[in-house]
């Protein structure tokens, strides 16, 4: 089983080849948001080159609300200049500056990302139907509100779950984002559980690199 650890954009380029480096003693993929909550920053595309300079590979984020046709495969386009080969298609929070676009579906999406040759996934909520979800036709899903193994059950192995991380020092961004979450030390056991379950996990600990290094760090002496 593959981790994968998610990895916030920053406009501050040095802090962020710090984080990069870190991360790439444990994980070899990360996972990489567009606008988090509908915040302007850096693009996911060019922190995912990043990524790719410090010997990671990103799957990056296309936030779909912010564009029309030609902007979204203009994007797809300078993800596969980077060889960038991995994307998820989501169509995100409402943009805190301007208006959203909802020109691009994300069936449409998907089956653009996927005739250009990229590995494209989708988000997939298990609060609700997830095997109508996996009619987008994506060729991996990111799984919210993942808290117990038992959510796994007949599910096919290319949903990854999406394994949030609380901490005092997260408490309460998490709370304002709506997000199911779990404590450190039952991360580590889920991690323990879910192999076997799925081909990767994406682990975000929101706002706390040192905890999401900790429980990483963890995991590797472990294995």
């Amino acid at each position: 089983m593959e981790y994968i650890a998610e990895i916030a954009p920053l406009l501050d380029k040095d802090k962020l080849l710090k984080k990069l480096a870190a991360l790439r003693h444990y994980v070899s993929w990360v996972d990489i948001p567009e606008a988090p909550g509908g915040r302007p920053t850096a693009h996911a595309i060019a922190v995912g080159a990043l990524a790719k300079q410090q010997g990671l590979e990103p799957i990056v984020h296309l936030r779909l609300l912010d564009v029309n046709r030609t902007g979204f495969k203009s994007l797809l386009g300078a993800a596969r200049l980077l060889d960038i080969s991995h994307v998820v298609v989501l169509q995100g929070d409402p943009p805190l500056e301007g208006s959203p676009v909802r020109e691009v579906t994300t069936e449409e999406a998907v089956s653009a990302a996927k005739q250009m040759g990229f590995r494209a996934g989708a988000l997939l909520s298990l609060r609700r139907d997830w095997r109508k979800r996996l009619e987008v036709g994506a060729d991996f899903y990111l799984a919210l509100h993942f808290s117990d193994v038992s959510q796994l059950k007949d599910m096919p192995r290319n949903v990854y779950p999406y394994l949030i991380v609380e901490t005092e020092k997260n408490a309460e961004l998490l709370k304002r984002l709506r997000q199911t979450a779990v404590r450190p030390s039952e991360a580590l056991k889920l991690l323990d559980e879910l192999d076997g379950f799925t081909e990767a996990v994406v682990v975000s600990v929101p706002g706390d690199f040192e905890t999401l290094l900790e429980i990483l760090r963890v995991k590797t002496r472990r294995s």
